[in-house]
């Protein structure tokens, strides 16, 4: 599944990329008011990245002439020193009209509005409005990204979606006993589900074992062999699930701690009120990563200012730091939603111990243990920490499990 994910971090880093080079090749429009004082002229610089057009109209309030003209850099500093010699644009005394000036190549263009002849001792009140457009080359190429991370981003989940079936099918060839139980230790073990419903005063009513591979968590996991997992088929009803590694392993008496300890996890008041309000809180940090992710690309655009395809570029770093530290507590929080979800499993180990009695559960534990199953082992060694790269196990391990029964004073 390592290549699927490649493509999708490369996708991700193409998108955003085009996104931004869309956003900053739009066409550059604007309008300004200005008074050109006696004797003097007002000049806008703008930094063209690329080739195009500036055009736009202006207008002289009261109805006094004015001059317009449209220079490139060499032509303004001529027309500072010696007055207009050449000019992309001109027209000479009008009261209001049109401009439009061809760009040859990208630089610094100036948009000068002087006195009309015979008014240089009179302030004249001006608008303008000036409009930059044209066809930024290596902008086009930055665009390109954005679709072409787009359909990366496609092949990814195509890819990603043929990766999981040959993995589930690798995992159910490993374990070809899956499925639904239909002898009579399946149905004994059914009947200590529907017993142990009775006893707890859980509304629940299990109509199934089924003897399961993998699940989705995070991506798809093998099914842990050391827990029951409990699956919805209906209001109130369900499968009771196990890890079809145990299946003939383990009778159904040596099942029981494990049915008993889900049906707590999943339906005992108190735990269910906790876990949703924990999950409430992972929820609500969907909302407020989003807030903050569009705060940050509407700071980046309006503080950044980026004039060519260089200075995008580099600026494009800081744009992906700036959006990690956006995005990484969402990750985090997630993960440390699954370390809070574990304390709750071992919290309904020792209420489900005192159902069952402590003795038999830390029997089919340890019996579990000394299966060495891959699963188990893997979730023995790791270690609790939220920056692990594949993620934080919901479940507890197994040698937590033993160990939080060892150290309360239980009944036997």
């Amino acid at each position: 599944m390592r290549w699927a994910l490649v493509v999708f971090f490369i996708a991700v880093f193409l998108v955003p990329i085009g996104v931004l080079a869309i956003v900053h090749d739009q066409p550059y429009s604007a309008n300004y008011s200005f008074t050109v004082p006696p004797g003097q002229y007002i000049y806008l610089p703008l930094h063209v990245s690329n080739g195009g057009r500036i055009s736009g109209d202006f207008a002289e309030i009261s109805g006094q002439p004015v001059t317009l003209y449209v220079f490139n850099e060499q032509e303004y500093d001529q027309y500072r020193a010696n007055g207009a010699l050449s000019s992309l644009f001109s027209t000479v005394d009008l009261s209001q009209g049109t401009y439009s000036a061809s760009i040859p190549a990208p630089g610094t263009y100036y948009v000068v509005t002087a006195h009309g002849t015979g008014y240089e001792q009179t302030s004249e009140p001006v608008t303008l409005r000036v409009k930059v457009d044209g066809t930024n080359l290596p902008y086009l190429g930055l665009e390109s990204l954005g679709p072409v991370g787009g359909g990366l981003l496609v092949f990814a989940f195509v890819m990603r979606r043929r990766q999981n079936r040959l993995w589930i099918a690798a995992r159910l060839k490993e374990m070809p006993n899956f499925g639904f139980g239909q002898g009579e230790e399946d149905s004994r073990i059914l009947a200590i589900a529907k017993e142990l419903c009775q006893q707890l005063r859980l509304v629940y009513d299990p109509i199934a074992v089924y003897w399961i591979v993998w699940i989705r968590v995070g991506g798809l996991r093998v099914a842990p062999s050391d827990q029951c997992l409990l699956g919805v088929k209906g209001r109130g009803r369900g499968r009771v699930q196990f890890s079809a590694a145990l299946r003939g392993r383990l009778g159904p008496d040596e099942l029981k701690p494990l049915i008993a300890s889900a049906l707590i996890w999943n339906l005992q008041p108190e735990l269910s009120r906790r876990r949703r309000a924990v999950n409430r809180r992972w929820w609500l940090t969907i909302p407020v990563w989003i807030a903050l992710g569009s705060l940050y690309f509407w700071s980046f655009q309006t503080f950044i200012p980026v004039n060519n395809p260089e200075e995008f570029l580099l600026a494009t770093p800081l744009f992906f730091l700036g959006l990690f530290v956006v995005t990484l507590p969402i990750f985090l929080s997630a993960r440390r939603v699954n370390l809070a979800i574990r304390k709750y499993f071992l919290e309904a180990d020792r209420l489900a111990a005192e159902v069952v009695g402590r003795t038999q559960m830390l029997q089919t534990l340890g019996k579990i243990d000394s299966m060495r199953l891959a699963d188990v082992e893997e979730r023995n060694t790791e270690k609790l920490t939220v920056w692990k790269r594949g993620g934080v196990f919901p479940w507890p391990s197994l040698t937590e499990r033993i160990q939080n029964l060892e150290i309360v004073a239980l009944q036997p």
